[in-house]
Formats: structure tokens, sequence, C-alpha cells
């Protein structure tokens, strides 16, 4: 029999399941951008500056050498790739701490965890676990609803 999440788990679970999801958005956009950036980069060369001697934001070309010239300023692209890093490490947090609560097999920490790195994957990962996550708890509350009014011996969160 596989491990089930504990009812008495339900609240840190709820609040997994936020994280989850804000961090699924939030990196799956920033995904997008470095995407984005790299194209614009590798494809047409160019970097994007902010605040340098080009103005508030310029497209600077670059080359494969990182010469850039006389250019100043903060380096978007950079800061997009670091920014993404991170938050991606919010992420797999977040992956973990709902993995952990819910009692999954490792394959789907895994499976999840991919969300992260695929474009576009993480919105429809972040989606169906959501789903998944929901409905597993609904299921469970109804069971100890049930169980409960019949009188049925020792609740769900005493035994989990």
């Amino acid at each position: 029999m596989a491990l089930q999440a504990k009812i008495s788990d339900f609240p840190k679970i709820r609040k997994a399941l936020k994280l989850y999801g804000v961090s699924a958005y939030i990196t799956g956009v920033m995904l997008l951008l470095l995407c984005l950036e790299m194209i614009v980069k590798y494809g047409l060369g160019y970097s994007l500056y902010a605040f340098g001697n080009h103005g508030t934001l310029a497209f600077v070309p670059w080359s494969a050498a990182g010469t850039i010239g006389d250019t100043t300023g903060v380096d978007v692209s950079t800061a997009v790739l670091i920014a993404h890093g991170w938050l991606y490490v919010l992420y797999l947090f977040s992956d973990f701490w709902l993995w952990s609560l819910m009692r999954w097999n490792g394959l789907k920490f895994i499976l999840i965890a991919l969300g992260g790195v695929v474009p576009f994957l993480s919105f429809f990962v972040e989606g169906y676990t959501s789903k998944q996550v929901k409905a597993y708890m609904a299921e469970r509350e109804a069971q100890e609803a049930q169980r409960s009014e019949s009188g049925g011996g020792v609740p769900l969160a005493q035994t989990s």
C-alpha cells in the first residue's frame, strides 16, 4: 500500500500548494524570458542593457567573443539568467515541500521538477498537480466525515 498524506498535514499541504502554484508561474514566466533572451542574444546578436550610456533600455550588438565595446549599464540578459536560476531553486523547494507532505514517490518529484526547465511545462504541470492534490484532499476529507458520522472506529487523522 502506498503512503498517504496525513489528514493532520492538510493545512500545511494547502500552504505548500499555494507556494508551489506561485513559484510555478513565476518560474515559467522567467523561463520564457530566458528563452527569449537567448534567441535575441544568440540568434540576432544583441544583448539588452539598462541605464547605460545607450539610454534607459537598449539592445547592444553582442558577439560570441563577449565584446560589447564601450557599453556601460546593467546587463539585463544576465540578470534574467541569474533571476531564473534563483527562482528555480524556490520552485524546487516548493516542489520538495509539497512532495514530502503528500508522500509521493521519487519519480513524482523529478517530473514536477522538470516543469521548471522545459518552456511552458510548468503551467501544465502546476495545473495538473493542483487539481490532483485538491481532489485527493476532498476525497480524504469526505471519507473522514463519513467515518466520523457512522462512528466507525478511530478517525483517519490518528491512523495515518
